[in-house]
């Protein structure tokens, strides 16, 4: 009886802590003054094998990870830089044809930072790449909470040089992880764009 009490009261407890202060945002953007002008560019598509790792978690708070995430936030980080307008940005359809035509695979190249081999395969001056630490949703009796987090790395394909750099994490009530994406990747890209033009 006293194991059933102490765990209903743990349970509370977690739903409890889990209903405050869910909302966590933090982004840094950081630059670095190209040795060349920029005009193409390729979002290659993010690492995601950490939350792949991990499978559906928890008897209380339940987790569970988006299962193409390293595709999907590729797509839409790609879409946001297009529409800046600041590069000429690749889909990632022209991506796949061009790796595909060239017989080159991206996972490799990407894992390698083979940035050279990109650049002229994909004919662009530089490609982000990145890592995803989270991207999902937890839910719990009396929530849902979405989860983002992931860093990326625009580089110079011709010299490896890191043009800028994004560190992103956010968590707040959430029902769908990819609408929550979808803002929080405009929001960065925004933010990206007001330190650009006025660091450079």
């Amino acid at each position: 009886m006293n194991r059933l009490i102490v765990l209903f009261i743990f349970a509370v407890c977690m739903i409890c802590s889990g209903c405050k202060a869910v909302s966590t945002s933090v982004t840094n953007v950081n630059l670095d003054v190209p040795y060349r002008d920029i005009k193409t560019l390729a979002v290659m598509r993010l690492n995601d094998e950490v939350i792949q790792e991990r499978e559906v978690k928890g008897l209380i708070v339940k987790t569970v990870t988006n299962p193409d995430a390293g595709e999907l936030l590729a797509g839409i980080m790609t879409s946001e830089l297009a529409r800046w307008g600041k590069y000429r940005v690749i889909s990632r359809s022209e991506i796949k044809d061009k790796l595909s035509a060239a017989d080159a695979k991206e996972n490799e190249l990407v894992k390698w930072r083979d940035y050279t081999t990109l650049g002229k395969v994909l004919k662009v001056d530089a490609v982000v790449i990145g890592e995803i630490d989270e991207f999902g949703l937890s839910t719990a009796a009396v929530y849902q909470r979405g989860s983002v987090s992931f860093n990326a790395e625009c580089i110079d394909t011709r010299n490896g040089k890191v043009l800028w750099s994004l560190d992103v994490s956010k968590s707040v009530p959430y029902k769908d992880e990819v609408e929550l994406a979808n803002n929080v990747m405009k929001e960065v890209i925004e933010k990206l764009k007001k330190d650009t033009e006025g660091g450079l």
